[in-house]
This record gives C-alpha cells, structure tokens and sequence, in this order.
C-alpha cells in the first residue's frame, strides 16, 4: 500500500472516527499533462501569438507606406483570425461563462477574420 500511495496509485485509506471502517478517497489527479507538456505548448501560444502580431504590424506598416486599404483590412483579418481568438480564450476561461460560450466567442471571431481575408483575395480585382 505504501508503495502505491507513493508513485500515485489508487486509493489510500482515511480515517472516519469510527474504528471498524475505512473509507476509500481517491488521489487527487493532476489535468494538463507534464509540466514538461505544458510549458512547450504555453511557449508555443506565445510564439504564435509574437509571429500574428509581428505580420500585422508589418501589413499595417505597409499599408502606411503606400498600399491599399486591402492591407489594413488584411492585416485586421490576420488578428482576428490567429491573436484575438487566443487571448479570448485566455480571457474568457477567468469569466464565469460556459466552456461552449468561450468556444462559440472565439469561433466568431475567427469566421469574422476569415470573411475580412476572403473579401480582401476575392474583392476587386
């Protein structure tokens, strides 16, 4: 029993007061993986979250420099598409809403940055 107790391993015995019985409580269970596990994909949204901005600014740069609404627009698209929709995340897990509200919120916005791109590649030509 030691030995299971130990590396993590099924229920230990807790004392109720009264002699003649015990009841089983399981471990408590850690969610998310290894740590190892959840710091690579928390540098990983980091990263990804760095690349979207830094392409935005460089759209938005361009688009300062001479270029067309559409790269605005492109731009905006791009961060609703990838940045928005994971800070939401983010954000929205702190607010007492459902997990099905954060994903419809965050869907949303992704559909939204997708219709800016579309409208932007099949737009005037």
């Amino acid at each position: 029993m030691i030995g299971a107790i130990t590396a993590g391993v099924g229920p230990i015995g807790v004392w109720t007061g009264d002699s003649s019985a015990t009841v089983a409580a399981p471990l408590q269970q850690v969610t998310g993986g290894s740590p190892a596990v959840v710091l690579l994909v928390f540098v990983a949204l980091l990263v990804a979250t760095a690349l979207s901005l830094y392409l935005a600014v460089r759209l938005y740069r361009g688009y300062r420099g001479g270029g067309g609404i559409g790269m605005l627009v492109l731009g905006t698209g791009l961060v609703l598409l990838t940045t928005v929709p994971m800070v939401l995340r983010l954000v929205l897990s702190n607010v007492p809403i459902g997990p099905i509200w954060r994903e419809v919120i965050a869907t949303a916005v992704q559909l939204l940055g997708l219709v800016l791109i579309l409208g932007v590649v099949y737009g005037r030509r």
